[in-house]
């Protein structure tokens, strides 16, 4: 006997509401963590689900956590589902809405991704000796005379001259400053001197930096800080209402307790969807990857499986972190 026909617009009424409620926190982290009941366990295992999704990164996870799912619903057509492991699905359904709305969360920006660290360093020039600075300088200009011309080495000369001419100064006022006098005759001189030490070593490190940028590969590192992921939001919400139909179903299914097995099997029937989604992040990753021309297509597309995978791993330590989900 198949599912009866006011069976299923109770079937649908439930999906639409429980969608319904949901969108209106959808944009909101915490309050999916409160609504889904999300504890400090439930995040240390997806943490460790998302970790070992070494191969295709995000989608190799959503493969993973739905694949249980489908099999257990497949042997709804052999036998009764116990309502524990109908529950079980429900909840592994729970835990993978929560993951794809939190990358539709990063790919909005509703939640910051991690940008590179920029590589910048003093070179140590802070503690060098200026002799050992000149000597450094005056072995390149020897070596490549047309290093004169940079702006870096440029105002290094300069301060070289001033320095020089500062110093010759001093030592003809010396001998003619009264002795109350010289302390503050010196301690002028001295300020002096240190601020042409402070934009040598200033230069020298402009320089050296300014040979680090040279040396840099052509190539930068993939960041998902680089790319429109926003392109991407769309799929996201249409995964996550196509979880939370199942979701719902298999919520329905366990409270309703009438024609379980045809409910489940229907839901398996219509399991074609849900695969299509997944399947179809590489795609649509590809095509945002278009407008990132800095990265070959496949180094941009494996980035965001990746990333997106980093990323969300990095957003459920943090919430671990803050030490207020339950146990």
């Amino acid at each position: 006997m198949r599912y009866s026909p006011g069976g299923m617009i109770d079937l649908a009424r439930r999906i639409s509401g429980d969608w319904i409620a949901l969108k209106e926190k959808v944009n909101d982290l915490y309050a999916l963590l409160e609504e889904f009941g999300i504890t400090a366990t439930d995040l240390r295992a997806e943490i460790e689900h998302l970790r070992l999704s070494v191969e295709s990164g995000i989608v190799e996870y959503k493969r993973s956590r739905l694949a249980p799912v489908l099999s257990g619903l497949e042997t709804a057509r052999f036998r009764t589902l116990a309502l524990e492991e109908i529950a079980g699905h429900e909840r592994a359904l729970t835990l993978l809405l929560l993951t794809v709305l939190v990358q539709r969360q990063l790919a909005l920006g509703l939640l910051p991704v991690q940008r590179p660290p920029e590589q910048k360093s003093d070179f140590g020039v802070d503690g060098m000796q200026v002799n050992v600075i000149l000597s450094d300088i005056n072995s390149r200009i020897k070596a490549d005379p047309s290093l004169r011309s940079n702006a870096a080495v440029k105002n290094i000369l300069v301060q070289v001259q001033l320095y020089n001419k500062e110093n010759q100064k001093m030592r003809e006022l010396l001998p003619t400053i009264k002795a109350e006098m010289k302390a503050a005759f010196l301690g002028n001189f001295t300020q002096t001197f240190g601020g042409i030490i402070e934009s040598i070593r200033r230069n020298y490190a402009a320089l050296l930096q300014e040979e680090a940028e040279a040396e840099k590969p052509d190539n930068p590192a993939f960041s998902l800080a680089f790319v429109p992921l926003k392109g991407l939001a769309p799929l996201f919400s249409e995964q996550g209402r196509e979880f939370y139909r199942m979701r719902s179903t298999l919520a329905h299914a366990r409270e309703d307790k009438y024609k379980t097995r045809e409910i489940l099997v229907a839901l398996y029937d219509g399991r074609h969807d849900a695969i299509r989604l997944i399947e179809a992040e590489r795609k649509r990753s590809a095509g945002v990857c278009v407008e990132a021309p800095q990265f070959s297509a496949e180094t941009c597309v494996v980035g965001i499986t990746n990333g997106f995978r980093d990323e969300i791993i990095g957003v459920y330590e943090r919430q671990l972190k803050r030490d207020e989900l339950p146990g």
